[in-house]
């Protein structure tokens, strides 16, 4: 049934809202977790506690490089780099990533974006009420694990050193402070100035076990419901160790291969 009250029959039903939209209308529709279904007065048609839950998001955090130049039109410098943390296993993805684009905004900066490619923290999207036109109570992660913030500071100590290279000192002739490498207070920085790129995933979570906060197994069928799937960012169960986009498009692609073959 529509916010308008048509009803529209289908032999199959596929969600693809997004990882803020497909939890909300999952949870609308009776289907999430039920103590927080109950408190808005929605039936529970099906208890998955996954729903809305994990909502991952690689945050970053900014360094101004010192360009005080003017505008630029013509492109000077694009570079993105991943790297391991001292937390992160050479085995695994890298975890950390610099960002370096053109000069931009008004005034101009030059910045290195550092970000965390492989976070821990842990935020979730709820309805406010049982009103389709009221937006979701989104609560991004943030950066709520200590690791997290341990990882960026890191992050942020190195690209410092990145901004005093003389390669950059060619553009940019006010150079950040590398004191600011051995400030107590970095970490406090970190969290003061963290941003959410946004690179959302995970709030109808991809695995085996609806009691493991899995909402659909690995074809994006929803567990314990009939002819219902959800292809989309959101059941990406942990965010890639890259931008979202391109793993979303493939992995709607490949299900949509398996769907096909069903149908």
């Amino acid at each position: 049934m529509l916010q308008d009250g048509e009803v529209i029959e289908a032999g199959w039903v596929v969600l693809c809202a997004g990882t803020y939209g497909s939890p909300s209308i999952l949870m609308r529709s009776g289907v999430g977790p039920a103590e927080h279904l109950r408190s808005i007065g929605i039936p529970v048609r099906l208890d998955l506690p996954g729903v809305g839950a994990n909502l991952a998001d690689h945050a970053g955090v900014d360094i101004d490089c010192g360009y005080r130049g003017g505008a630029r039109t013509a492109p000077v410098l694009h570079v993105i780099a991943t790297f391991h943390s001292s937390l992160a296993s050479r085995n695994e993805a890298p975890d950390l990533m610099f960002w370096l684009s053109d000069p931009r905004g008004d005034p101009p900066r030059f910045e290195i974006d550092v970000v965390l490619l492989r976070p821990r923290s842990r935020g979730s999207v709820r309805l406010r009420s049982r009103d389709p036109a009221d937006p979701p109570l989104i609560e991004l992660p943030g950066l709520r694990d200590p690791s997290d913030v341990d990882r960026l500071a890191e992050a942020y100590a190195r690209g410092l050193e990145v901004a005093n290279r003389p390669e950059l000192r060619r553009l940019c002739t006010d150079p950040p402070s590398l004191g600011v490498q051995e400030d107590p207070d970095l970490r406090d920085l970190i969290r003061a100035n963290g941003y959410s790129l946004p690179h959302v995933v995970g709030t109808c979570s991809m695995g085996c076990r609806p009691e493991d906060g899995a909402v659909v197994d690995t074809s994006g069928r929803v567990h314990g419901a009939e002819r219902l799937s959800v292809i989309d960012g959101s059941i990406i169960p942990n965010g890639p160790a890259a931008f979202t986009h391109l793993p979303t498009i493939m992995l709607a692609e490949r299900i949509s291969e398996h769907f096909a073959a069903r149908l």
